[in-house]
């Protein structure tokens, strides 16, 4: 069985999604740091944008699914 893979860009946008969600969950609500996290996904690829015309929409979206997991698990 051959797993698929994952580009490596789009896994270090998960790993600081989650990081920035957790460590921001630490000190503010969990709407609150769904928030910090989008906000820097954005600034991100408006940096990205800005540097060399990459914007890319799968970034932020990779940003943000482990963070909106973790707001989930904290519905609940």
């Amino acid at each position: 069985m051959k797993l698929p893979l994952i580009p490596q860009d789009k896994a270090n946008h998960f790993i600081y999604g989650f990081a920035i969600y957790f460590i921001s969950n630490l000190f503010f609500n969990s709407i609150i740091s769904l928030s910090i996290v989008y906000l820097f996904a954005l600034a991100k690829e408006c940096y990205d944008e800005y540097s060399y015309g990459g914007f890319d929409v799968k970034d932020i979206i990779a940003t943000m699914i482990p963070a909106a997991l973790l707001f989930l698990k904290n519905l609940i």
